[in-house]
Formats: C-alpha cells, sequence, structure tokens
C-alpha cells in the first residue's frame, strides 16, 4: 500500500484519489486524469451527517460514507490522478479541509480496478462508526431507514447548497456515466428525495 502520510505529503510526485459521493460530480481541485471503475469490500451509504457543506448544527445534511462488506462487493466511483509534487500538496491540502476538517472524515488506502490498466493503490475518504458525526442505520428496516434520511435531506442545507442536490446529482451521474453500478441504496434514496420534493412543491403551490 501507498503510504499518504504527512511527512511526504511535499515530495509526492503522483497522487490517487477514489471519489464516491460529491467528489465524482464536484471534485474542486486540479488533477490530471480521471477514470471511471471500482475498489472491493466496500458499499455506499448515507449514514454521516453534515453540518457544513449540506447541513447546520442545527439541522445537519446527510452525506454518503463507506461501510466494509463482503471482499467480493464492488463500489464503483471515479480515480483522480494528480501529479507534480507542488499540486499533490495543494490537492492533499484542500481535502483534508473539505473531508477531513469539515466532514470527520478518515483516511485509507486500498486497490483501485479500472477498465483499461492495472490495478492501483488509491487515497479514500470515509468516514468511522467513532467519529462524532457518524448516525449509522436508524432502523434495522431498510425501507424506513431510507424514509428517515430522505425526510432529512429534503429539509437541510449548507454552505454548499441543498442537500437534496447532493443526493440526486450523485445518482444522476452514476445513471449516466458507471452503469455497471447497482447501488439500490442510493437509487432508492434518490427516488425518495425526488417524490418527495415534487409533493413539496405541489403542497406549496396549493396554498
Amino acid at each position: 500500500m501507498v503510504s499518504y502520510t504527512h511527512s511526504g505529503i511535499h515530495t509526492m510526485e503522483e497522487l490517487h484519489v477514489f471519489g464516491y459521493g460529491s467528489l465524482m460530480w464536484k471534485p474542486d481541485f486540479h488533477y490530471t486524469t480521471r477514470e471511471h471503475g471500482y475498489i472491493r469490500g466496500y458499499q455506499r451509504r448515507f449514514w454521516q451527517s453534515n453540518t457544513e457543506q449540506r447541513g447546520t448544527d442545527q439541522k445537519p445534511g446527510r452525506v454518503a460514507t463507506l461501510i466494509k462488506t463482503e471482499a467480493q462487493d464492488c463500489l464503483w466511483g471515479v480515480k483522480f490522478t494528480v501529479k507534480g509534487a507542488k499540486k499533490v500538496a495543494q490537492v492533499l491540502e484542500k481535502l483534508s479541509v473539505r473531508e477531513k476538517l469539515l466532514g470527520s472524515y478518515v483516511t485509507i488506502t486500498t486497490e483501485f480496478y479500472g477498465k483499461n490498466a492495472s490495478p492501483c493503490d488509491v487515497l479514500v475518504y470515509m468516514a468511522t462508526e467513532r467519529n462524532p458525526l457518524y448516525v449509522g442505520p436508524v432502523s434495522e428496516n431498510e425501507d424506513t431507514d431510507l424514509e428517515c434520511i430522505a425526510d432529512t435531506v429534503v429539509r437541510t442545507r449548507g454552505t454548499a447548497g441543498p442537500n437534496s442536490e447532493y443526493v440526486t446529482r450523485l445518482a444522476d451521474y452514476i445513471r449516466k456515466h458507471i452503469p455497471e453500478e447497482r447501488d439500490e441504496h442510493l437509487f432508492n434514496l434518490d427516488n425518495k428525495i425526488k417524490n418527495k420534493i415534487i409533493y413539496i412543491h405541489e403542497y406549496r403551490h396549493q396554498g
């Protein structure tokens, strides 16, 4: 595995970052190349609260994190490659604020499998159950859990915009660009959110 320790930031000439949430459609940093592919042993869940970009302290939003699953499970996303020590340092500093400071994420490294290249190690930002913003499932019933998440998402927003945008743009991106992904948690949540938004819109116009 590649080590992404602080001491090596300024000497690293190449960095690979794996995006599975808003990084996929809104990376907000300069990269050299991007590639669709997957990592193994993880799945996407909206079990992380957010009190900055997609929510507030009073009304926390929900964003994606990863949970450990079966080794053969594939999670599709985007690998961003950054080249040049100066650019690598800049990207790591920016992601440290966006993902770690504001999102309470930690970093891991794991293997990425692309469509047209050999596997390589990637840096992944994810939340663990030990961080203060981790929520986890509110119910053992998956549909009940998704309903609760959807109710939260349609009513919250943060400095980056509506919480609903985070989910719907992610789902739309994957449907359009990565048809191999079969993320029922994301797609079912997206459908619930869009239906709730339509209902809220119609209710307001009736008044």
